[in-house]
């Protein structure tokens, strides 16, 4: 056995040079059968029955089809391979392929294939696996994952071939079928200082009441209201209360909150008194421009002393009137 997690179990080989060939047969048969120089042998006698079926001349100065120098080895090479195991490779499409491209969790494995590269879709127990050597291990995929995926790879361009027949038992599958692989969650990411805050703060304000804040953001947000506290100028006093820290946290950042919607209504407000004023000094009307001495007296009497003065006028013209009367009498 290959320790306690059974996706470990699986034969998996990293890629090497552009052997994806060789990679996809052995992670398909779960055994290292296959090298480049017995799947070269085998492009060679394809090449050599190619040349005698067409003859030597219409194919001598064509390069191999089969394979080339980096390590791609053809399709046809890898069915020859697949022979020995007495398995077959049917394209998706074809006709007689509908009810795996309906359902494709009705198979055991999928050989893939876009351009140059290859790997195999392929179930181990009940669960299917993804070995593709350009990735780091074996990927696990869900039953309805693997329709979605074989509809993806479809419409990127991939050939999908169905792999017909009985395939090689295999550790892993005895393993997985006893022990199934289980999905971990991915890690969760760390919160920085100002996110702890933030969310702690934000609890406060309208999370739900079953929320807990574990000690460490407790202890954040209190070290983070009194970061606040000094930096602001106002001694930190150590006798606070957690509660208290943290309400104050809590104040301070809703007033920051309010100062920054009131700034702009307080602008706005400003400027709608600046007009209001000036729209005021063009309706009053100006009746008569004051004289200097009008101006003086307005400036140095209240109104009662004008009237007193207005009162003191009308007497004297009317004792004037009685006078001129007595002496014209």
């Amino acid at each position: 056995m290959s320790g306690d997690d059974p996706i470990r179990s699986i034969i998996f080989e990293r890629q090497e040079a552009a052997l994806c060939a060789q990679h996809a047969l052995n992670m398909l048969i779960q055994d290292h059968v296959f090298n480049y120089e017995s799947l070269t042998m085998v492009a060679t006698q394809m090449d050599l029955l190619e040349r005698s079926l067409l003859g030597e001349n219409a194919i001598a100065a064509r390069p191999s089809e089969n394979m080339n120098a980096s390590g791609f080895f053809s399709i046809q090479v890898i069915q020859k391979a697949l022979e020995a195991y007495s398995l077959q490779l049917v394209n998706i499409k074809h006709p007689s392929m509908a009810e795996y491209k309906a359902n494709p969790i009705i198979g055991r494995a999928y050989i893939c294939n876009l351009r140059e590269h290859w790997f195999v879709i392929r179930r181990f127990g009940n669960q299917w696996f993804e070995l593709n050597s350009v990735k780091t291990g074996p990927r696990l995929l869900t039953n309805t994952y693997v329709h979605e995926y074989l509809h993806q790879l479809s419409a990127e361009g991939y050939s999908t071939f169905v792999v017909q027949g009985e395939l090689p038992a295999s550790e892993a599958d005895q393993f997985i079928t006893l022990c199934p692989v289980v999905l971990k969650p991915s890690p969760k990411k760390e919160l920085g200082p100002v996110e702890k805050f933030v969310k702690s703060v934000g609890r406060r304000l309208g999370g739900s009441s079953d929320s807990r804040d574990s000690p460490e953001e407790r202890e954040l947000a209190i070290a983070m209201a009194m970061s606040m506290e000094t930096s602001s100028g106002s001694a930190v006093n150590t006798e606070e209360s957690e509660d208290a820290m943290l309400k104050k946290a809590i104040e301070m950042s809703l007033e920051k909150v309010s100062e920054a919607h009131s700034a702009p209504d307080a602008a706005n407000g400003q400027e709608l008194a600046t007009s209001s004023e000036a729209t005021e000094m063009m309706e009053t009307p100006i009746l008569s421009e004051p004289t200097p001495s009008d101006t003086s007296s307005s400036e140095s009497s209240t109104p009662r002393d004008l009237n007193e003065e207005v009162r003191r006028k009308r007497e004297k013209l009317m004792q004037q009137a009685e006078k001129k009367k007595e002496e014209t009498e």
